[in-house]
């Protein structure tokens, strides 16, 4: 798919949800309360999926937030403190912006635009995707169109226009996905030269001075691979257009979306000596899980292990072509989906099976865009 439709399906800051027990999570009974928030890109909207595991049986409701009049494209979430964080793409004549909402009431909070303090922008024109916030609650956004890392430091997000104050430029071309790693280093996903994946130590992302404007950060990262980028270990045809990426169980997980047409795989990487990267490939096959993986994202509920989201907005379509065209695209798409360990073996990799909770054919996501989704659990 072309860059300027941004079909990047899905950055996720996600918990568990499984079927060890019928019409429950399987989160060691310790959950009364969940719920999935999933962005409604071409919807303009916030679908959240609600999970009463107190009433008998559990009971289903879904709840949505509109934002048509926000100019927002929703590309990806996520809930920090009391608030919800909405990562806008400015495609199809809407704005790229960051939306808050109190997650509790879903009042509208304020709007991040992405200036610095001088007030020279950085979102606007960016093609915004995913959100992360780092081991020290900054706020990091990926810039698509300008191949940009942004930073909104912990400090400032209480501001009324909280301000960008890092810039981090070609680490790598088109980023796409982000996800912390168990030592705080940040993991990212770009789709330059077919697709690349880098991870960047805290100390390097996060390091003393002023990354700005004509003195942005240009880091090197601890680990690089590649279809054939210079530099990077490399592996012809290991990626399609890849879109999100998750540290599951100390390996590396990386979605392929194969952009118009398909990829229908993920790509597992464990890490080596010397900072090498082992992959091995799952799926393959249109809907035997995956047809059009994006996002990913991994969790863990009380008492729980933790478990794989992935959000496939072409799952079940029919001919899909991933969002690429009219008649693929909407609220009413695809599939949000949980892996448990097990169905993770490398010997389960020709065609992974998601687990089936109750209602987990309900989850639907929407196509084209990121889709990073967030679930709570009370």
């Amino acid at each position: 798919m072309s860059p300027g439709v941004t079909r990047l399906a899905g950055l996720l800051c996600l918990a568990a949800v499984g079927a060890a027990q019928a019409a429950t999570i399987p989160v060691g009974g310790a959950v009364n309360h969940a719920a999935v928030w999933v962005p409604d890109y071409f919807g303009l909207g916030v679908k959240i999926y609600n999970f009463d595991y107190t009433a008998k049986p559990a009971k289903f409701t879904t709840t949505s937030l509109d934002l048509s009049g926000k100019s927002c494209n929703p590309n990806a979430l996520a809930i920090q403190g009391k608030f919800l964080y909405i990562v806008c793409n400015g495609d199809f004549g809407h704005l790229d912006q960051i939306l808050v909402y109190k997650a509790k009431t879903l009042a509208y909070a304020k709007t991040i635009t992405g200036i610095d303090a001088h007030g020279t922008p950085y979102f606007a024109g960016a093609s915004l995707i995913g959100i992360l916030f780092d081991a020290h609650g900054n706020l990091w956004t990926s810039g698509y169109n300008f191949n940009t890392l942004l930073r909104i430091p912990a400090a400032n997000l209480s501001q009324p226009n909280p301000r960008v104050d890092r810039e981090v430029i070609d680490s790598p071309d088109s980023p796409a996905g982000l996800a912390l790693d168990g030592d705080n280093s940040i993991w990212v996903v770009g789709q330059f030269q077919g697709g690349i994946v880098l991870n960047f130590t805290d100390d390097i992302l996060n390091q003393a001075g002023s990354f700005l404007a004509g003195n942005p950060l240009n880091p090197t990262p601890r680990s690089c691979i590649s279809n054939d980028a210079f530099g990077c270990q490399q592996q012809q045809g290991l990626f399609n257009n890849p879109e999100g990426v998750a540290v599951f169980q100390n390996q590396v997980w990386v979605s392929n979306n194969g952009g118009n047409a398909p990829a229908a795989t993920l790509v597992r990487l464990t890490k080596k000596a010397g900072d090498q990267l082992q992959p091995l490939t799952y799926g393959g096959t249109v809907d035997q899980p995956f047809a059009c993986p994006g996002g990913l994202f991994t969790a863990i509920g009380p008492g729980d292990t933790p478990t794989l989201w992935v959000n496939d907005e072409g799952f079940g379509v029919h001919d899909t072509d991933c969002g690429a065209s009219g008649a693929d695209q909407g609220a009413k798409l695809g599939r949000v989906m949980e892996f448990l360990p097990p169905a993770l073996k490398p010997a389960h990799a020709a065609a992974p099976q998601p687990d089936k909770f109750t209602h987990w054919n309900q989850l639907f996501t929407s196509s084209p865009g990121f889709g990073g989704i967030f679930v709570q659990l009370e």
